[in-house]
């Protein structure tokens, strides 16, 4: 059969092509002006990126991805070689390994410090009304309230601090610790430390370096000294591993359920999550007159291998976006926000590379305060900006109690923050930066004193490496705290609002 149309069956191209033609063109046309009109709108977008990109001030992304955890099922078991602490101390010192990423769990609430009824809520989300009180939103003008909020360093059980709590009895106590500072305790709304290594109590071997763990007593004079909020996301939070952490939390939450503990997360226990957040225990918020501050706290360091299906729900690890979560969530219910941060490079003076990309994420996130440890040594104090937003940065808060015997390792820092409202608004006012001193002796006069009160006669008892007077401190202090520093009241001090 032949298929081809005739002639008188084929349309007649030739009649229609009078028509055709003009059409194509006008088609053709109406394209490139489409074409046209799309081009210069995503030229313009592209222009408007550039332009907000060149004015920000800061990084708001880290610039590369902190190094990934290992990953294991195996108890966080170090080998003594690899830890850069080792040679600070003949007995123990800290080391520190390096890592990051995230985890899980609730938030508390705390009402005034000076009530009796002072204690915080279960875990979950805290009974309470959005943001700033009564009514009024975070940043905007309310009946005048203030917080004050002071912070020590590290608390490094080492085989001769725990020593030096021994009774001889099989008992413990470590009042005296915290002696030389009781009235700055006392003084603050909310107290915070940062108890960096296990408090397991006697179910495990008392030990210090390089695997921690030390009587729950030293817990009971956190107590007793006042402190309100202990930090527990550090790098030796696994150093005995899930059933070291469920020991110290059962401690805490059995003994004294009033204080906040945040940071970390008991694995036996059912956690509750913020919403959206991904940090063990969430926020800690405090209130007072209605003026509330909330608490986060990460580590960036964590020893030993770890298991990165679980320990995330037990340790709250820096990662970008639980930190943008947490932060979105704990902003609905306080009016600023603190995050202590555990990071950073053992011994250095200044803030590296690492510490400073996270910074910019927590600028980004909208954190008002970040206070850091982990380098057991201070660090400068910093305003960071982006626009009209500021945050204050205290870099390194370094050692509050620890046997290591360098004389830098004996300096810390006392932070206070002032949080204000008034008809102007919601601020963050005065604030300072106190040096300790830790006054290494091998026995109860084992303790930290504040650098306005320590003496050559403190210093010529201390076993330290390098220090040896007074002046010595005072003037280490100035080198690593530059301009800021002030010589009359020995501490750094300012006012951001």
């Amino acid at each position: 059969m032949n298929t081809k149309q005739s002639k008188v069956d084929r349309p007649d191209m030739s009649a229609r092509s009078g028509n055709r033609w003009p059409r194509r063109w006008l088609a053709t046309l109406v394209l490139l002006l489409l074409v046209a009109v799309a081009g210069v709108a995503v030229a313009a977008t592209a222009q408007a990126i550039l332009r907000k990109g060149a004015a920000s001030p800061v990084s708001h992304a880290p610039a590369q991805q902190p190094k990934e955890l290992a990953v294991s099922d195996a108890p966080a078991q170090k080998d003594a070689s690899a830890d850069k602490d080792a040679p600070m101390d003949a007995d123990d010192a800290d080391k520190d390994a390096d890592k990051s990423d995230a985890a899980d769990t609730a938030a508390k609430t705390k009402t005034d410090k000076p009530s009796d009824e002072a204690a915080s809520t279960a875990e979950g989300e805290p009974e309470s009304k959005d943001t700033a009180g009564d009514g009024a939103t975070a940043g905007e003008p309310g009946p005048p309230a203030h917080i004050d909020l002071m912070m020590i360093g590290d608390i490094l059980m080492h085989s001769r601090v725990i020593e030096s709590g021994n009774n001889g009895d099989g008992t413990y106590n470590y009042d005296h610790f915290f002696r030389a500072i009781a009235s700055d305790i006392e003084a603050a709304d909310v107290a915070v430390l940062n108890q960096e290594t296990i408090l397991g109590g006697s179910g495990f071997p008392y030990t210090g370096y390089p695997v921690f763990n030390a009587p729950q007593a030293v817990g009971d004079a956190e107590v007793a000294a006042g402190f309100d909020v202990v930090l527990k996301a550090t790098n030796h939070t696994l150093d005995y591993a899930y059933d070291g952490v469920h020991a110290e939390l059962s401690y805490w939450a059995s003994s004294h359920p009033q204080m906040a503990v945040i940071g970390a997360a008991d694995p036996d226990g059912d956690g509750v999550c913020p919403a959206g957040g991904t940090s063990p225990a969430g926020a800690y918020v405090y209130e007072k007159d209605g003026l509330r501050v909330a608490l986060l706290n990460y580590t960036d360091v964590l020893n030993g291998n770890i298991d990165v299906v679980h320990d995330h729900d037990v340790v709250s690890i820096m990662t970008e976006d639980g930190i943008r979560a947490d932060v979105a969530a704990a902003r609905k219910k306080a009016d600023f926000v603190v995050v202590f941060a555990h990071w950073g490079e053992e011994y250095e003076t200044v803030p590296v590379a690492s510490e400073r990309r996270w910074a910019n994420v927590m600028l980004d996130a909208g954190v008002d305060v970040v206070i850091g440890g982990h380098p057991h040594v201070i660090q400068p104090v910093e305003v960071l900006e982006d626009g009209d937003r500021k945050m204050l940065v205290f870099w390194s808060v370094g050692n509050f109690v620890s046997t290591q015997d360098n004389a830098s390792n004996m300096v810390g820092g006392m932070v206070k923050v002032a949080f204000e409202r008034d008809d102007t608004g919601t601020y963050v006012g005065d604030y300072a930066f106190i040096p300790t001193i830790t006054q290494r002796e091998m026995d109860r006069n084992l303790c930290a004193y504040k650098l306005s009160d320590y003496t050559d006669e403190l210093a010529a008892r201390s076993t330290a490496v390098g220090g040896g007077t007074r002046g010595w401190y005072v003037d280490y202090c100035a080198s690593v705290l530059g301009g800021a520093f002030d010589y009359d009241t020995l501490s750094v001090h300012g006012r951001l609002g």
